[in-house]
């Protein structure tokens, strides 16, 4: 015996089939590897983030004496940013070349004690050089190519991020 689905109803277990898996990828969290890892390896980030590192020639054992002396050349004309401000991070933030998860990890590692997702959210969403690197990136040397989709993208990435509990995979 044959079982017959009328059209109408076939349609509709058709696509209530598609739409399902739809509904199932849309639920899984955002992952660091997909949503930030390429941004947080791109020349503009990496360029203060590799300031102080021995390992990669940072600037710091080159040209620069001190990661405190910043804004004598990266002034408040230069980067919109008040003086005090500006500051290189340290070299144990220096995340080239490493893993999603590696990079990830030393994000979060390295920012003290306390609430850690919480200082690294503030940082990520609302720390003013975040936001330079993301939309200006002027240096005195010239600006570096922007990260793709400037801070707009950023922030979405880094809310879809947190939302689905700031995994480092």
């Amino acid at each position: 015996m044959r079982l017959t689905i009328p059209f109408g109803i076939r349609h509709l277990l058709l696509a209530t089939l598609l739409w399902v898996p739809a509904l199932h990828s849309a639920a899984e969290p955002a992952r660091f590897s997909d949503a930030l890892y390429a941004k947080f390896q791109h020349p503009r980030c990496l360029q203060c983030h590799q300031f102080n590192s021995r390992a990669h020639n940072g600037r710091a054992y080159n040209s620069h004496r001190a990661r405190y002396l910043c804004d004598n050349c990266h002034t408040q004309r230069l980067t919109g940013l008040a003086r005090g401000v500006w500051m290189a991070p340290h070299e144990k933030m220096d995340w080239t070349g490493l893993s999603p998860q590696a990079t990830c990890l030393i994000a979060k590692r390295n920012l003290g004690s306390g609430d850690v997702d919480r200082k690294l959210l503030e940082h990520l969403l609302h720390d003013e050089r975040v936001h330079w690197a993301l939309d200006n990136g002027m240096t005195p040397m010239g600006k570096f190519p922007p990260v793709p989709g400037g801070s707009a993208a950023w922030a979405r990435d880094v809310r879809a991020w947190a939302e689905g509990g700031m995994l480092c995979e």
